[in-house]
């Protein structure tokens, strides 16, 4: 079994043709066709059967993908550390981020990541915690920055704590409800989730019920902040959403927190990444700049546009 046999098996299932994988991969498709050969001989199995619908996974190409994903990234970490250690930086680091620290942290961070690693490449994943888990499982991203869910993090994860977002209720300005004092009083509003039932995203349902009030009703669920200052300031629907972004301006200026007397837990944004692998230099970097950035978010007033450098 070897790297390249790896990578025609991945590219093949990842583009769906043996035609593609070859173009994308710059080889020819008789020598893919020979690699995929050879690593079904060597392991004795069939992993990917053809039709006129394209191809598909065997049982046992199931069981190997996600093990061949992790051994590709894995093998092309190390060349990139190796690099990076040389001080010769490149490569692509693959960092998966959460809605809030998209807002907050992303326009600290990335110019002086880009100043002190102009050549490593930087490619984002947009999800919440749901999603971004498995990826960094099966080596997908290197680092996720995110809220965690009130279950916490997978096993074989370590996590470092940036900041703690207090939640508060928004809607748009000159809502009919903008001066209830408690969340009892706004049981006749439609709320907006971000992101899927149980996340951080749709933590009114866990408010409510905490302080043995009915389900709220929600009309709709959106997956970025955008989308919701959108929603909030065209409707009278209300949200509940970290108080950081209300602070920072970063929801526009028709929204406006609906200051309820009920205390709202909220969540903890951390950076996580996997326990048994040891980061890049570059994926350290971003996350030690995650971290000053995010000391400075939530001691300053407004939004800083750029970390200070130490040193």
């Amino acid at each position: 079994m070897t790297l390249q046999q790896l990578r025609a098996f991945v590219a093949i299932v990842e583009f769906g043709s043996f035609r593609r994988a070859a173009r994308e991969l710059d080889v020819s498709q008789a020598g893919l066709t020979g690699s995929l050969k050879a690593l079904e001989a060597d392991l004795g199995a069939s992993l990917l059967s053809r039709s006129a619908q394209g191809v598909k996974l065997t049982a046992e190409g199931e069981r190997l993908l996600p093990r061949a994903q992790l051994m590709i990234s894995e093998a092309d970490r190390a060349r990139d550390d190796l690099q990076q250690a040389r001080g010769e930086p490149g490569g692509t680091l693959h960092v998966g981020m959460g809605p809030t620290p998209t807002a907050i942290l992303l326009p600290l961070v990335v110019p002086d990541f880009h100043a002190a690693f102009p050549l490593v490449r930087l490619r984002l994943v947009s999800g919440f915690h749901e999603q971004l888990q498995p990826a960094l499982q099966r080596g997908h991203i290197e680092l996720a920055i995110t809220a965690l869910p009130d279950s916490g993090v997978g096993t074989g994860l370590t996590t470092r704590h940036l900041f703690r977002s207090k939640l508060v209720v928004v809607g748009r300005k000159g809502h009919p409800a903008a001066a209830a004092p408690s969340l009892r009083d706004l049981q006749h509003c439609e709320w907006v989730l971000l992101g899927s039932p149980g996340g951080p995203g749709s933590s009114i349902l866990r408010v409510c019920a905490e302080n043995k009030l009915p389900p709220p009703a929600v009309a709709a669920t959106c997956e970025s902040f955008t989308q919701l200052a959108a929603l909030i300031g065209a409707t009278d629907w209300l949200a509940l959403v970290p108080s950081l972004l209300v602070d920072q301006g970063l929801l526009g200026i028709q929204v406006a927190t609906i200051p309820v007397r009920e205390a709202t837990r909220g969540s903890d944004n951390c950076v996580i990444y996997r326990s048994d692998t040891p980061l890049t230099q570059a994926a350290a970097a971003f996350a030690a700049m995650c971290e000053s950035g995010a000391r400075i978010v939530t001691k300053t007033p407004g939004h800083p546009r750029r970390l200070r450098r130490s040193g």
